[in-house]
């Protein structure tokens, strides 16, 4: 090793990558993906070829590759393996599976399996999506309690990380939000997706009357409104207000953002 090579702690790689550090350390103990260097005092190093690894390991989860076959593919010199690409990832069908039998137990560990192995972009587009989805096309009954049971065990671990995130020291402070149902996962994502980044998040869930916010909260950064859903002409013409009056940055999630443009263009 070359004395002025760069190394890279393990919250640093975190930073750059976007991977957490409980899914870096995953990706070594379980997978050996990436073996970084160790301090004296057993703090990992990594080399700027490690962090390209790790971007390269993040292409292939992105494709839908389940983590336990990128190994594989990273030691093969086949070309056609490159255009692999699926829809989702293979712990969908283990959820579906845990989930027909209301099997909460199964649902809780695939839930940690899945949430510390995979970076959250690839959880909500390869994962929760997926399982949301196939959930559609079974009958009312059994589809109320398996979503029911699905999404309150996700909404329970989301909250524990993004719990254990907060200890970290933040940057930033930032109020977050949602104006859906209360336990909404994407809601609940994007808090997490937050928290992850080091921001101090104040959540607060299924909030329908914003006047709870005309007191401008200076001691935030700024707001951000998350919903999925439409929203009344009241509630749009607060948040237009409110973002207005200025001091505070606003932002908004797509749905709210498009809807605040229809109702402008509407106007004019």
């Amino acid at each position: 090793m070359a004395c002025n090579e760069t190394l890279y702690a393990i919250r640093e790689v975190a930073d750059l990558t976007g991977v957490k550090p409980v899914t870096l350390r995953a990706w070594q103990r379980r997978y050996n993906l990436i073996q970084p260097q160790r301090t004296d005092k057993g703090h990992r190093l990594y080399t700027p070829e490690d962090v390209e690894r790790i971007n390269t390991i993040q292409g292939w989860l992105s494709k839908g590759v389940s983590i336990g076959k990128v190994k594989s593919l990273l030691d093969s010199d086949t070309i056609f393996q490159a255009n692999i690409e699926t829809e989702q990832l293979e712990e969908v069908s283990e959820m579906l599976d845990a989930l027909s039998h209301l099997n909460g137990s199964k649902v809780d560990k695939i839930l940690t399996v899945v949430l510390k192995e995979y970076p959250l972009e690839i959880v909500e587009s390869k994962f929760v999506v997926p399982v949301l989805n196939a959930a559609e096309f079974l009958k009312v009954g059994p589809k109320a309690i398996q979503l029911s049971l699905f999404r309150t065990s996700l909404v329970q671990k989301l909250a524990v990380m993004s719990a254990l995130d907060s200890t970290r020291k933040k940057a930033e402070s930032v109020l977050f939000v949602s104006m859906d149902v209360a336990g909404n996962p994407f809601a609940w994502l994007n808090y997490a997706k937050l928290a992850e980044q080091g921001v101090s998040v104040t959540f607060l869930d299924g909030v329908e009357d914003l006047s709870v916010l005309q007191t401008e909260p200076s001691s935030f950064v700024s707001v951000q409104l998350f919903a999925e859903k439409s929203l009344s002409e009241k509630q749009l013409e607060s948040i237009r207000i409110q973002r207005e009056r200025g001091e505070v940055l606003w932002k908004l999630s797509p749905v709210i953002e498009h809807l605040l443009e229809d109702k402008e263009s509407i106007e004019t």
